[in-house]
């Protein structure tokens, strides 16, 4: 099978290409504008998603069966302050990504968010109607739109709270950023009434490798097993690298001024991900440990 992922160098795109089996074929695209300073397993080359030029040309060389869609921006508050920027990328590259797909008859996997609910009735489930409220998960709605529009075969996928080691030069998650600053004694503030169910980016991958290889089609929400605060998860980071939870205070979410509102708690009910694909939910000790394992 081959199989082309965008946003190959990002958390999750890594992720996809290490817990890839042996009879994939992979293909990655990155960022132009961002280094390639180490080996990936996947044949990789640099294209932008918003240009359809690119894109045909991409398509050409890896003539892909599917195609795993993870390429975005990431930042929900520079997603506030460009919007047009974040458009062409969020919704306007999975346009041009699902085109493509159309033109050379490949399947389509859009990673999406649980940035699409308002976090008030959690825990949710993919038939739960979507309502955003940020201007980031607004265009992650208008993205899967998109996709389904679309005409070719497709799947959603979306996952929370990703944490692992990032490719080098790539955007960190909390649990870097947490490691970083604990080991070097810097006092944290963690939010305490925003909940979640942090999820290994490895875990994710397989749902997706499920996703792919029982060729299914839908929406499938992806989490970690523990419902936790973001000062509980603060305080296991700490436990799993044996760092100081004493650095770690706990603030209510009004503590951090911020441009773009948050969801207070947006989790998932894994059913779906348990019945269909046969994961369990990976508890947040396991995949801390895990993630220490292979520093």
């Amino acid at each position: 099978m081959r199989v082309l992922i965008t946003g190959s160098t990002g958390l999750l795109g890594c992720a996809l290409q290490t817990q890839a089996g042996a009879d994939k074929q992979l293909y990655g695209i990155f960022h132009p504008a961002r280094p390639l300073p180490r080996a990936l397993r996947a044949s990789q080359q640099p294209a932008d998603v918003t240009s359809m030029p690119e894109m045909r040309r991409v398509f050409e060389w890896a003539r892909p069966d599917v195609v795993i869609h993870a390429a975005a921006i990431g930042s929900v508050d520079f997603a506030e302050k460009h919007p047009a920027q974040t458009h062409a990328v969020n919704v306007g590259g999975t346009a041009v990504v699902a085109e493509c797909c159309k033109e050379f008859g490949a399947r389509l996997i859009y990673i999406s968010s649980n940035a699409v609910f308002d976090g008030t009735q959690p825990l949710y489930s993919e038939t739960d109607p979507v309502s955003p409220i940020n201007y980031y998960g607004r265009l992650k709605v208008e993205a899967e739109q998109v996709s389904a529009a679309s005409g070719v075969p497709h799947a959603i996928v979306r996952p929370i709270l990703m944490y692992g080691w990032p490719y080098p030069e790539e955007r960190g998650n909390l649990v870097t950023t947490w490691v970083k600053a604990l080991r070097e004694h810097q006092p944290q503030s963690v939010v305490e009434n925003v909940f979640s169910k942090p999820l290994p980016a490895q875990a994710c991958a397989d749902a997706v490798w499920a996703i792919v290889n029982r060729n299914l089609t839908g929406i499938y929400h992806v989490a970690g097993a523990d419902h936790v605060s973001l000062h509980q998860f603060a305080l296991a980071v700490a436990a799993a690298f044996a760092l100081d939870p004493a650095l770690i205070q706990a603030v209510p979410d009004s503590f951090f001024p911020q441009l773009a509102p948050r969801p207070r708690d947006t989790s998932f009910n894994t059913t779906k991900m348990e019945k269909e694909l046969g994961l369990h939910p990976v508890p947040l000790a396991s995949g801390l440990q895990q993630m220490k394992a292979g520093a």
